[in-house]
């Protein structure tokens, strides 16, 4: 399945031809709306589906209850999403913010860009901080980042999240921070939590 791109002119940018919706100028209310379009049609278009969000946040950088309303939406959808920060430098504070977000919701947030000469749009469209965008990174972890300095992960250090229940909530939990985030299940997440916790149980 092809990677979905939504949002502004940054999603323009990184998403060419693929499927997805996305105008240059949208604000986070916009963007939105894209994500609500996608659902009246298809109950569950995003289930299982990496969407790559740049949430219009540099359009309007005060509108952050249009940008969890996004965040919300595409978590109770079942999708991966990457999402998209804004220019370093000019929007630090948004990027901050679009950072904690991200981490309520369990979403991988790729950090802000390098801006070129407008100081709003990326400096290159050929590379997300130099990773690309057609695969989901596990929150916490940095994508485009060096890790030749760092020490060899077992499998069991690369898990970053596990569904998990906490006091019979469900959610997820970030293992490598014990951040616990509560979120509905799909009914796939809820098969596959029962099928693990009975194996734990033999």
């Amino acid at each position: 399945m092809q990677p979905l791109f939504f949002g502004d002119s940054i999603a323009v940018g990184y998403g060419g031809k693929s499927p997805g919706q996305r105008r240059v100028g949208a604000g986070p209310a916009e963007v939105y709306s894209f994500l609500q379009q996608q659902t009246k049609n298809n109950t569950n278009p995003f289930q299982g589906a990496l969407v790559n969000l740049s949430t219009g946040v540099s359009n309007n950088p005060s509108d952050f209850a249009s940008i969890e309303n996004q965040l919300k939406l595409l978590s109770t959808s079942g999708a991966n999403v990457n999402v998209l920060g804004a220019a370093q430098g000019r929007y630090d504070s948004q990027n901050q913010q679009l950072q904690k977000l991200s981490q309520k919701y369990g979403f991988n947030f790729l950090g802000g860009f390098e801006p070129g000469a407008d100081l709003v749009h990326p400096k290159t469209y050929s590379s997300y901080n130099g990773t690309g965008l057609d695969l989901f990174s596990s929150p916490g972890s940095s994508p485009g980042a060096s890790t030749s300095a760092l020490p060899q992960q077992s499998q069991e250090e690369k898990v970053q999240t596990v569904l998990a229940k906490y006091k019979g909530i469900a959610g997820e939990k970030n293992l490598g921070t014990g951040q616990f985030v509560e979120r509905d299940w799909s009914p796939e997440e809820s098969k596959r939590y029962e099928y693990y916790l009975n194996l734990n149980k033999k």
